[in-house]
């Protein structure tokens, strides 16, 4: 009780002091004290699959310290605490910032100084040597925790398909696992292989729960292409050091709610994916190929085989199969003689046979004959490059032959009998009397007397004739209006651009997710104004489905996506992105708009 006491009266006088210090000692006298940094770490080597706590102690003043650009690590900020003490009167103040570095490849690293401004002069901290080495591997023995990526095959030729397999494996419990950085996929045209899926597998005598993602990948270059890492972010679950086991086997008091487990946070790293894409073969390449790759099969059916001359039958064609069905836009039937034809917009139905990309492009054509007859449509075939034969093939469908008969003839007036020339004089005959009486005699020719048409009935009758001339007028006029302000839009787009861009990186520095609102706000501005269409609706499938209509690089849909999808993540993730990152998606978003604005000027 009498130690109790006394820490009590201890506790009490100390807060005391400390209120009076408050009021005697005024802020400038309380922090004199020179102000100065100093950086501390937790460790200072480390796997690719840990991270490092990251220390900077500020006295003297509560002002954050400045970060140099480390671009060799990930940086997150985890807040700050402070301390305040006071010795003879004088009050000593620390606040302390915390982040976690994430390493993005191995190497030896200094990092620092990290600064603070008083007035013009620069107070540095000192700097830190790190070591960060590889994750050590084992094949007999698999570590707990790891993450793999793989593609069923290297070397593939352009626009074919392949599979992008991401998977993570543990044999331990883990919580809160999430992707943290996500491959960009350039020069690939991705499709979403259905949902993620999970299953078990033994590896060396191990169990193993396993989550796997899978990607359809189309490659649209030649050459050499690294699929970039992928990174995730989990806690593995552990028991405490020091707690033995019950000798009765696990119970519910091994949970971390009683506090007798821990978590570890572990950072996962794919290893770099390389992929040699080969040209396709020049050698056989037949007329008209579309760069369709894959396997494919043409079906066609004609919706009647008799018709009318002038009326319309419905031609269907259908291809399916596994490969880059999407780039079907149109199938050539050829020359058609004796008949016009009109093209309708193709439907895409996505589908997946044995666990690759595909489905169904329908392609509906209007044919009208022109004449009567047997018309023949000749077969019709689709050309592509087999990848599992290494050759190029073709597809074929019909023919047919339609039964087009003369079109029918309701009114044809015929003012000739027999076969004379020209028409013969018949005597008028009356055939009956109207109700009125009919005027023979000679005063039904006198000129009746003109009627008198009032001021009123004038302006009746020509007032809607006037009207309905300058509501035409005033129609042209808008419209005329309208196309120059589109065609203005058009022209200023890219200038229009430039100013929006420039106001999106005036925020580049700072961490306000404005950054990345302004910068997509750029983005769908110009595609808006390039395109007339409103564009702060506009989704990265729609301006996809925009640029598909002109002469535009397959992968710039690609890099728009990506970009979308960054804005989308700064704006409402909970990720925070460093400056490299940030500078990078401007840079892109840079080079992207200026190749649409050259292509289609």
């Amino acid at each position: 009780m009498m130690d109790g006491s006394f820490a009590g009266k201890r506790i009490f006088i100390g807060g005391l002091v400390l209120v009076l210090s408050a009021f005697m000692f005024p802020p400038s006298e309380l922090f004199a004290e020179a102000k100065s940094v100093v950086a501390r770490v937790d460790k200072n080597e480390v796997t690719l699959e840990d991270y490092i706590v990251l220390r900077l102690s500020v006295r003297g003043t509560r002002e954050a310290p400045t970060l140099p650009d480390m671009p060799d690590f990930k940086v997150l900020s985890r807040g700050s605490s402070s301390q305040v003490s006071i010795v003879n009167g004088r009050m000593s103040s620390t606040v302390e910032y915390n982040y976690l570095l994430y390493p993005r490849k191995t190497g030896s690293f200094t990092i620092g100084p990290f600064f603070l401004k008083d007035g013009k002069t620069r107070i540095n901290s000192n700097t830190i040597r790190l070591q960060v080495r590889k994750t050590p591997a084992s094949n007999s023995s698999p570590r707990d925790v790891f993450v793999t990526a793989t593609v069923d095959n290297e070397h593939p030729y352009v626009h074919e398909q392949i599979i992008y397999s991401f998977r993570f494996f543990r044999a331990v419990k883990i919580t809160n696992a999430g992707l943290r950085e996500r491959p960009s996929f350039a020069g690939f045209i991705k499709e979403d292989l259905g949902k993620e899926r999970e299953y078990q597998k033994v590896i060396n005598g191990r169990q193993f729960v396993v989550t796997e993602i899978k990607y359809a990948l189309f490659p649209t270059k030649t050459g050499v292409i690294e699929i970039s890492p992928s990174v995730l972010q989990c806690s593995v679950v552990v028991q405490k050091r020091g707690r033995q086991r019950s000798p009765f086997g696990g119970s519910i008091f091994d949970d971390t709610f009683f506090g007798f487990s821990e978590t570890v946070p572990k950072v996962l790293r794919t290893k770099p994916v390389v992929v040699r894409v080969q040209p396709l073969p020049a050698a056989d390449r037949p007329a008209g190929f579309k760069n369709l790759v894959g396997c494919f099969a043409l079906t066609s059916d004609l919706s009647s085989e008799k018709v009318e001359q002038g009326a319309s039958v419905t031609l269907t064609l259908r291809v399916s199969g596994t490969g880059n069905l999407q780039s079907v836009r149109n199938i050539d039937v050829g020359r058609l003689q004796n008949f016009k034809v009109y093209d309708d917009k193709p439907v895409f139905t996505p589908g997946m046979t044995g666990g690759r990309a595909g489905g169904e492009v329908v392609i509906k054509k209007a044919l009208v004959p022109l004449v009567p007859g047997k018309l023949k449509i000749p077969e019709i075939s689709l050309a592509y490059f087999n990848p599992d034969t290494g050759r190029y093939e073709k597809t074929v469908t019909g023919p047919y032959v339609m039964d087009v008969a003369p079109a029918d003839e309701q009114e044809t007036l015929r003012s000739v009998e027999g076969g004379n020339r020209f028409p013969l004089k018949q005597d008028i005959k009356i055939l009956g009397k109207d109700i009125l009486p009919i005027h023979t005699g000679v005063d039904a020719l006198e000129q009746a007397r003109r009627p008198r048409v009032s001021l009123w009935a004038m302006l009746f009758i020509v007032a809607p004739v006037v009207l309905f001339i300058m509501v035409l007028l005033l129609k042209a006029g808008y419209v005329n209006k309208e196309a120059e302000a589109q065609k203005s839009r058009r022209k200023n787009a890219y200038k229009v651009f430039r100013r929006n861009f420039s106001r999106a990186v005036r925020k580049l520095k700072s961490d306000d997710p404005s950054f990345f609102q302004l910068l997509q706000k750029a983005l769908k501005a110009y595609m808006g104004d390039r395109f007339g269409v409103p564009g702060q609706a506009l989704t990265a499938k729609e301006m996809a489905a925009l640029l598909s209509g002109v002469a535009i690089p397959a992968e710039v849909s690609a890099h728009i996506k990506e970009i979308m999808l960054l804005c989308d993540s700064g704006q409402f993730g909970s990720e925070s992105y460093t400056l490299q990152e940030k500078e990078k998606a401007a840079a892109r978003l840079r080079q992207t708009v200026t190749l649409i604005h050259k292509q289609m000027k």
